[in-house]
C-alpha cells in the first residue's frame, strides 16, 4: 500500500464512507505507523499501521 491508491473501507462508521484516497503511508522500523487517507472528499483521516488489515478490505487501485 502506497501514497496514491484507492483504498476499500471495512468496520468504520458511515462517516468515512466506503473507500478512500491514501494520502501518506509512514511506517517505522520497529513496525508502527499511520496511513493517512482523503475520505468523502473532504476528511483527512488516519489509521493506526497495525491495524490496517482491520480497517481495509482492499486496495481497488494501486497508483504507479
Amino acid at each position: 500500500m502506497k501514497q496514491g491508491d484507492l483504498v476499500k473501507l471495512k468496520n468504520l462508521g458511515s462517516e468515512w464512507g466506503e473507500v478512500a484516497l491514501v494520502t501518506r503511508v509512514t511506517v517505522t522500523s520497529m513496525g508502527l505507523g499511520q496511513i493517512s487517507m482523503l475520505a468523502k472528499g473532504y476528511m483527512i483521516c488516519a489509521i493506526p499501521w497495525i491495524k490496517r488489515e482491520k480497517y481495509i478490505s482492499e486496495v481497488i487501485s494501486e497508483s504507479r
